[in-house]
C-alpha cells in the first residue's frame, strides 16, 4: 500500500514538474518534435475515423434505401392488384350493360346467370352456373351470351345452381334453321365436345358457306332467331336423303363468364 502511495505521490509531482517546464516553454523544442514525429500517425488515425464515419454514414443511406424500395415495392404490387380488380368489375359492368340492352331489345324474360365451373370430358361439354329452381330455372331452357347468341340448354336443375349443356355437347341438339331463300329447317348436334354440325338437311336444300344458322321456335323453350352459328362447309354424299353442315361458332363458348337464362 505504502509502495503504491509513493509511486502515486512521483507521478504527481513529474506531472506538476512538466507542467511547470511547458508553461516556461522549456519543453517547446521537445514538444515540437514529437509533433513532427506523430503526426503522420494521428492523420492516419483521423482518416480511418473519417472512413469508418463514411462507411456508417453510407451502410445507413443503403439500408433506408432497401427500405425504401421495398415499400414502394409493395405499394406497386397492391396498385397492381387493385387495378386488376377495377378491370374486372368494368368488364363486368360492361357485360350487364350488353345483356341489359339485349333484354330490352328483344322484349324477354330472362335471368343473369354467373358460370361458376365447367364441366368437359372426352364426350361432353357443359358448364355450372349460380342459378336454379329458387330462380324460376327448369330443364329445357335456352341459355345466350350477353349478345342473344344460343350456346346451350338448361340440362340438369337444382335449388341453387343448374347444369348447362353446351352445344357441343355430344348430346345437344337444337332445332334450327338455315337463313336462306328456303328458311331450310334441320337439327344442330354437338359433336363429342369439340364443335357441332346442322344434320337432317334434305339434299335439294340450296345452302353455301357463310350461311347463319339460327333457332327454328320449334321448341316450347327455345325462342325463335337466337343466333347459333354460320355455316363452314357442306358434307354430301350421293344417294343420301340428307347433307350435313359443318357450322363454325360466332362466339367462342371458352371465354364465357356470365349467361342469360331465357325465361317463358
Amino acid at each position: 500500500m505504502k509502495r503504491i502511495i509513493k509511486l502515486a505521490t512521483i507521478a504527481l509531482v513529474l506531472i506538476l514538474f512538466l507542467s511547470a517546464l511547458h508553461y516556461l516553454g522549456w519543453l517547446n523544442p521537445i514538444e515540437s518534435l514529437l509533433v513532427r514525429v506523430f503526426s503522420p500517425a494521428q492523420a492516419m488515425l483521423y482518416s480511418a475515423s473519417q472512413g469508418a464515419g463514411s462507411f456508417y454514414d453510407s451502410w445507413v443511406r443503403r439500408r433506408d434505401l432497401l427500405a425504401e424500395n421495398n415499400q414502394l415495392r409493395d405499394w406497386l404490387e397492391q396498385y397492381q392488384t387493385d387495378y386488376s380488380k377495377i378491370i374486372s368489375l368494368e368488364q363486368e359492368n360492361q357485360l350487364l350493360k350488353q345483356e341489359l340492352n339485349f333484354i330490352e331489345e328483344q322484349q324477354l324474360k330472362a335471368v343473369s346467370a354467373k358460370i361458376i365451373t365447367g364441366v368437359s370430358d372426352p364426350l361432353s361439354r357443359s358448364v355450372v352456373i349460380n342459378r336454379g329452381s329458387v330462380d324460376g330455372l327448369v330443364k329445357g331452357l335456352a341459355v345466350v351470351s350477353d349478345r342473344g347468341i344460343l350456346v346451350g340448354k338448361i340440362h340438369e336443375v337444382n335449388d341453387y345452381f343448374s347444369k348447362v349443356l353446351l352445344l357441343t355437347d355430344n348430346n345437344s341438339k337444337v332445332a334450327a334453321t338455315i337463313q336462306n331463300t328456303d328458311q331450310t329447317a334441320g337439327l344442330v348436334e354437338g359433336q363429342f365436345g369439340l364443335s357441332f354440325s346442322m344434320t337432317n338437311i334434305p339434299q335439294d336444300q340450296q345452302i353455301k358457306n357463310g350461311d347463319l344458322v339460327v333457332t327454328s321456335g320449334l321448341e316450347g323453350n327455345i325462342p325463335k332467331n337466337l343466333l347459333i352459328a354460320r355455316i363452314e362447309s357442306v358434307n354430301q354424299v350421293e344417294n343420301e336423303i340428307f347433307k350435313t353442315a359443318v357450322l363454325s361458332p360466332v362466339i367462342s363458348f371458352d371465354n364465357l363468364s356470365y349467361v342469360l337464362v331465357l325465361t317463358p
